[in-house]
């Protein structure tokens, strides 16, 4: 493969330059994965977010803490719970569970033995609920349940009550960025590849247009300028041949015109001693066989020039055919 093109530039294989789109958006889905992802990192390193094992890790210090309080304080609870007080029947006095989870306390609260002060069932996955469930029995013999989910959560109450979850907001930020990442590296590539093959419109268009003297050029695309070397190739070689075939008719035209004028010079001879002739067959000076062989010279001088007129004028039409039929030259009547 030659590395250089007719104009000197380096020629640059057409895979390394789609390929070099396939980096950018490699390197793109990076940032627009890691990007996110990163702040969400750091947000958990500053206690903004709880991560999403942050529940199952502190469950079990969450209930003895509610068990020493001797009370459940909902304020106080992280954000990563959801809660919910009920009685040793299963009743529900107060709660933020959603219905699912908050069955399955019931039932398990309801179903614990009278020896039991803590229960910690696993999810009730029939019901459609998969919440881990932790409850513990307090002094006055209701309970105090908890739940959390495998979810990262805003430390902040308020700001996970209206906030997207963390782990929502880095999957939409991450498609959105990823999808806008991926447009405008394709738009470039568009833009680049379109310019890349523009010596190849601009040849063919010459080519359509007869300009034959515009040289193909080259361009730094070695696939792109292989094309173009034989688009050039192409050029000479037609130019060539139509610059024979033009000397090739224009010989034949000036045979033609040569022979024209060969015949023409003893023809219009032969017809003007026919027309001598005929004026004296006019003056009755020519009579009997003369008379007739006067009459059948100035004919066939007649018929010849017509015939001959013909023949030009039909070689000239099937010369300008496909350029527009010209008119017989007129210096081909005599």
């Amino acid at each position: 493969m030659r590395f250089r093109n007719s104009d000197g530039r380096i020629r640059v294989p057409l895979a390394l330059v789609v390929g070099r789109y396939f980096a950018l958006v490699l390197l793109g889905t990076i940032l627009t994965v890691g990007g996110p992802w990163a702040l969400l990192l750091g947000a958990m390193a500053r206690g903004e977010v709880l991560p999403a094992d942050w529940g199952a890790t502190h469950a079990d210090e969450t209930i003895s803490g509610i068990a020493s309080a001797g009370s459940l304080d909902s304020e106080s609870l992280p954000s990563a719970y959801q809660w919910a007080h009920v009685s040793a029947t299963g009743n529900v006095l107060s709660t933020g569970m959603d219905e699912e989870t908050l069955a399955n306390v019931r039932k398990s609260v309801s179903s614990a033995s009278a020896d039991e002060t803590s229960v910690r069932p696993g999810p009730d996955v029939s019901s459609g609920s998969y919440g881990q469930v932790a409850a513990v029995m307090l002094a006055d013999g209701t309970w105090a349940a908890i739940s959390w989910d495998m979810m990262p959560h805003w430390a902040d109450h308020a700001r996970d009550a209206s906030w997207p979850n963390p782990q929502d907001l880095w999957l939409v930020s991450t498609i959105i960025g990823t999808f806008l990442m991926v447009v405008l590296v394709a738009l470039r590539a568009a833009r680049v590849l379109t310019r890349k093959m523009e010596p190849l419109v601009a040849a063919a268009n010459a080519v359509a247009a007869d300009d034959l003297d515009r040289p193909a050029g080259g361009s730094d695309v070695a696939e792109v300028d292989d094309v173009l070397a034989a688009m050039e190739r192409m050029r000479v070689s037609l130019k060539s041949s139509l610059e024979e075939q033009m000397a090739s008719e224009e010989a034949r035209r000036e045979r033609m015109e040569t022979l024209a004028h060969e015949l023409k010079t003893p023809l219009t001879l032969i017809q003007g001693n026919a027309e001598l002739l005929a004026a004296d067959l006019e003056g009755d000076r020519l009579q009997g066989e003369q008379a007739d062989e006067a009459r059948a010279i100035l004919d066939a001088t007649h018929r010849l020039d017509e015939a001959l007129i013909d023949i030009i004028a039909a070689w000239q039409e099937d010369e300008w055919d496909g350029e527009g039929r010209s008119e017989p030259d007129t210096d081909s009547r005599g």
